[in-house]
């Protein structure tokens, strides 16, 4: 079942209200707003025109941030149905729910790798936005980025050997060693920088 069948909605709950002040000799007041406060979000999947919107898992609790695995088997994202803020997995139709992260720190932003094998994600268990990486197969856990700015939004190359993100970081970053291909690469937007990570050879660069 590819994501190319499907389109995946998140529809925040909207509130209005409207007061007007009683009284005969008091001024009348309308006040109107309208709020985007999360009293609940779930994710729907929906077909590629947008019709037919379903509830993909709903659950009280928030659920966000909804992307699709490369390969369309699985839809990735983040809910609070346990408590913390933990990334889960699903198949598009709701069948073989699956937490994987399961951490009392904020975790988000889940992508899988194109071989299904990894999740990339941002963490707050380090004290600070981290890019960390999960081994599905071994539950091995990596902080990849390990910087006091925050890093957000990864992403995978197609080969599945580098990381997109983006970064509050100083855009200036220095090369690694001569003896070591520079890690980290970046093209700045506006006050957001874009960096590339290759996961195979950040440790050589850290050390």
């Amino acid at each position: 079942m590819g994501c190319s069948q499907f389109g995946l909605l998140l529809l925040p709950l909207l509130c209005c209200a409207i007061a007007a002040a009683q009284g005969n000799g008091a001024a009348k007041y309308s006040i109107a707003f309208k709020s985007f406060a999360p009293y609940n979000t779930d994710i729907f999947i929906a077909a590629r025109d947008g019709s037919n919107a379903q509830p993909l898992v709903p659950n009280s609790t928030l659920d966000y941030n909804a992307t699709f695995s490369p390969d369309g088997r699985w839809i990735i994202f983040t809910s609070h149905r346990a408590g913390s803020a933990d990334i889960y997995r699903v198949h598009p139709d709701g069948s073989q729910l699956e937490r994987l992260t399961d951490d009392p720190a904020f975790d988000d932003q889940g992508a899988l790798s194109p071989d299904g094998k990894s999740l990339a994600f941002v963490s707050s268990r380090s004290g600070q936005a981290d890019i960390w990486v999960l081994d599905l197969v071994t539950h091995n856990l990596r902080n990849i980025t390990n910087h006091p700015a925050g890093d957000f939004r990864p992403a995978w190359s197609p080969d599945g050997r580098w990381i997109v993100f983006s970064s509050d970081r100083d855009p200036r970053i220095k090369a690694c060693p001569a003896t070591t291909a520079p890690v980290l690469r970046h093209s700045s937007r506006r006050n957001s920088p874009v960096f590339t990570l290759c996961i195979q050879m950040v440790r050589a660069c850290a050390e």
